[in-house]
């Protein structure tokens, strides 16, 4: 009985240990993720979108004690109040999610970005280990002297340094995007691989211009103010109300004009440099991605004209160094563009608009 007893333990012991490898292994499972889930991700775990859903909730709160204070007393000042409270919680929750959707591009492609920066490093440090093995050669053929691969072999190691480096750029960017997500640091999720959209695109400025100035939250906000204002002064104008509460409904008045023209005013300038980012970031990914293709070129004429002894080492390397500097710029320039993007459609409030794709 006692030995069956053991049996059984071991057994027992043996399945959870297989349970808990197994937990260990789904744990490690790298998980490649869109940007829509990612945003979905980020989404169920901000604690700014907790926060600005209470704040909701508590609104709809007081608008129903109002209500309910109402039937005995009834105050279509203190309704207002109420329900311009409600409508104004409610768009914070949707400039709340707005401002997290561009974090989260933000993170999310700042991690394709570096990932990008380092496979070039990645291609800069093989190029420069060929270079290496050419020389070495040649010096054991008597053509060139040990300075030459003196110079390769720093180049590898400074080549290999910047590998590191760029690693570290890597990590630390998906710990950005994993912390923005509001998931552990060392979770095991990685935005999607993809290329950067470097595809042109068309924008109607005024078209979205106009859009927006009527339909961005803050706006909207400042509209709703300039009612409430309004309605103040309409409320106050009669004889059973002192007249200084008149001349201070009508100075309140005059500042949520200003407010709302000032928000008008800045979000007009906002949109255009927004539009004109994105236009330059358009034309310089068609001239850098023929500079990439130039300094490809040149690298292998100069690695073929090095083995034929036409050209010096120091040729050879300026020519590398040229390949990564304009790969760097042209995957810059792909970042900028899309981040570019991004800020104009939040910018111009296109989420508002079902009839619009990013």
């Amino acid at each position: 009985m006692l030995a069956k007893r053991s049996l059984t333990l071991v057994l027992a012991v043996l399945l959870a240990t297989l349970f808990v490898g197994t937990l260990a292994f789904a744990e490690e499972t790298r998980r490649d993720i869109s940007l829509e889930e990612a945003l979905n991700v980020a989404l169920e775990n901000s604690l700014a979108i907790k926060q600005a859903q209470l704040k909701v909730r508590e609104a709809e709160f007081n608008f129903k004690q109002v209500e309910a204070a109402s039937i005995m007393r009834p105050s279509p000042t203190l309704r207002l109040q109420a329900q311009s409270g409600l409508d104004l919680a409610k768009q914070d929750l949707r400039l709340a999610e707005d401002d997290l959707a561009l974090a989260v591009e933000t993170d999310f492609y700042s991690v394709l970005k570096a990932e990008n920066l380092l496979q070039v490093v990645e291609e800069s440090l093989a190029s420069a280990k060929r270079h290496e093995e050419v020389a070495s050669k040649k010096l054991a053929a008597g053509t060139v002297t040990k300075l030459d691969v003196i110079k390769a072999a720093r180049n590898v190691l400074n080549a290999q340094a910047n590998l590191t480096q760029a690693r570290h750029g890597r990590d630390l960017a998906l710990m950005k995007f994993r912390q923005t997500l509001g998931i552990a640091l060392d979770a095991n999720v990685y935005p999607a691989s993809s290329a950067f959209s470097i595809e042109p695109i068309q924008l109607n400025l005024e078209d979205d211009l106009a859009f927006a100035l009527e339909n961005r939250m803050e706006i909207q906000q400042l509209q709703l103010a300039l009612e409430v204002a309004e309605k103040n002064v309409e409320l106050s104008d009669n004889d059973y109300t002192a007249a200084l509460t008149l001349e201070q409904a009508k100075i309140n008045l005059e500042k949520a004009k200003l407010q709302y023209q000032q928000a008008k005013d800045g979000l007009n300038l906002e949109i255009r440099q927004s539009y004109l980012a994105v236009m330059d970031a358009q034309e310089r990914i068609g001239v850098l991605a023929k500079g990439v293709e130039e300094a490809q070129e040149t690298l292998r004429l100069s690695e073929l004209s090095y083995e034929a002894d036409m050209i010096t080492s120091n040729e050879v390397q300026d020519a590398q160094v040229a390949v990564t500097s304009a790969k760097t710029e042209h995957i810059n320039a792909a970042f900028d563009y899309n981040l570019a993007k991004a800020r104009y459609f939040r910018a111009v409030a296109v989420a508002l608009r079902p009839d619009v794709q990013e």
